[in-house]
């Protein structure tokens, strides 16, 4: 009886104890917090369930949530107890500029745990540029010459299953397509060979893996637990605490093995010759007491394949479907093809569409990465709009906040590529983020364009196509580690014309 008393009194212990911390971490974030005089909703500064609500519950909603909240509360708001959210370009180029002070927030970036030493999560500016330097090469203009026929292959193979839709007069998930395109360059460009990624030139079967981690990314940002508790765990366990994350992630564990036994064999290059992403970071292992273990190059794997596939794949999807919905603004990019000469198969080539406008541009309306990237504020604070924003706080302006800002792009929602044509051109070249901007932005930038430009002018002068079962509705986007809609753009193949 004494025993079953103490239990049950314990607990009773526990829940009071529970509970009145509670209250009292409620009391201190509305009264006394450092941010508690920043305007929001007052439930938002009271806990971070808020933040999950529109993140997990609604799937992906919280962004679309920013400019309502910020009509009502004005340009600086609290988005949850420790994070402000900020809609003023000005603050913008401030934070994301080129050797800015306000660094990664590691409570965000770190919180991954398993991906946290891929360049896109180093916090520390010189380790970032250590490493950015490191495989830069493989990113410049100049390189995009020698990669361009690695995409133009791709490409081929692209038109080949578009061909094999049209004779089978079926629909085609051309999502789906542009997914498997830029998986198998990202993939190329890491040491993998294409040919074995493909199985009758059908989608990667990594591709499942990655799209379902992808639907689960916001519930892993509100429990970063679940990441390293899944990759201990077997495979049919770790897929049902986080589906996709531990299948993708021991296929990348997988293909670091085939790289590092390549490079045991005194291979360091491509088969063309030319060093792949992880020759140039294991070559620079070697001329470093202590460098890259093989948990940070796994990181590097997954980050790499998963951040050019998403990213990419969706911009061309929806630049594929505001295209298609747009008939007058694909004839006009179809006859500024015309004036651009083609190769010995009739294919364009990168060098000849670098300067045609229509063709990056709707990257504007698809922002690959419509969400939040956090950042510290450095020490002494900052004053934004007249509200200060204490050192150390995390502060974000997702970048749909920028492409979606009336006062710079008039009528954002529309699809209307002269706006970059007329004398404000050039100045709304500065607005233009989506891969970020400053030494932080996406340093795979200059291949995204480079497949975009190839794949869309090459189909769309092969291919008269339609949309199939696909609208603006079925198109409606929301957050993650990149845009996610609500199903797939599908096409059809209407007729072929050369």
């Amino acid at each position: 009886m004494a025993l079953t008393y103490s239990v049950s009194g314990g607990i009773q212990m526990l829940l009071v104890g529970g509970l009145l911390y509670s209250i009292g971490l409620l009391f201190y974030r509305l009264f006394f917090h450092p941010l508690r005089k920043i305007p929001g909703p007052w439930y938002a500064a009271a806990t971070s369930w808020y933040e999950f609500y529109y993140d997990v519950v609604l799937d992906g909603q919280l962004v679309r949530q920013y400019p309502i909240l910020h009509d009502k509360y004005g340009p600086v708001i609290r988005i949850s107890p420790d994070r402000i959210h900020v809609s003023d370009p000005s603050f913008f180029r401030e934070v994301y500029a080129n050797n800015s002070r306000y660094l990664k927030d590691s409570g965000f970036y770190q919180a991954f745990g398993t991906l946290k030493y891929s360049i896109v999560m180093l916090i520390d500016p010189e380790e970032h540029k250590q490493r950015r330097n490191t495989v830069k090469s493989l990113f410049s203009t100049r390189q995009m010459d020698q990669l361009a026929p690695s995409i133009l292959d791709v490409v081929r193979r692209a038109m080949n299953r578009a061909q094999r839709s049209y004779d089978g007069g079926a629909p085609l998930n051309i999502q789906a397509l542009w997914s498997s395109v830029t998986a198998g360059l990202n993939m190329t460009g890491g040491g993998k060979s294409f040919a074995k990624l493909y199985k009758d030139e059908e989608m990667p079967p990594f591709l499942d893996a990655m799209t379902k981690f992808a639907d689960n990314f916001l519930l892993t940002k509100h429990f970063p637990l679940m990441n390293r508790l899944a990759v201990g765990l077997p495979m049919s366990i770790a897929g049902m605490i986080i589906p996709g994350f531990a299948a993708f992630r021991k296929q990348c564990s997988e293909w670091i093995g085939e790289i590092e036994e390549k490079q045991a064999k005194g291979l360091t290059t491509a088969s063309d010759g030319r060093p792949t992403y992880f020759d140039l970071l294991l070559r620079s292992n070697a001329k470093m007491p202590n460098g890259l273990n093989r948990e940070a190059l796994v990181d590097e794997a997954f980050v790499l394949c998963f951040a050019g596939t998403d990213t990419t794949g969706i911009g061309l999807s929806l630049g594929t479907y505001y295209l298609l919905k747009n008939p007058e603004k694909l004839n006009k990019m179809l006859d500024e093809l015309k004036t651009v000469k083609t190769n010995a198969e009739g294919l364009f080539e990168y060098r000849e569409l670098c300067n045609l406008p229509y063709l990056v541009k709707i990257l504007r309306l698809s922002s690959p990465v419509p969400g939040i990237t956090p950042r510290r504020v450095p020490a002494g604070g900052v004053y934004v709009a007249g509200h200060f924003l204490t050192g150390g706080s995390t502060v974000s302006q997702a970048i749909r906040t920028i492409h979606d800002n009336p006062d710079i792009f008039p009528e954002p929602e529309r699809f209307i590529p002269e706006r970059w044509l007329g004398e404000n051109g050039w100045e709304l070249e500065k607005w233009f983020v989506p891969f970020s901007k400053g030494t932080r932005a996406c340093i795979g930038l200059n291949v995204a364009y480079t497949e975009m430009y190839l794949c869309l002018a090459n189909l769309f002068t092969r291919f008269n196509m339609s949309l199939y079962k696909t609208d603006d509705n079925t198109t409606q986007w929301a957050d993650g580690p990149a845009a996610r809609i609500r199903e797939s753009v599908k096409v059809n193949i209407d007729s072929i014309k050369m």
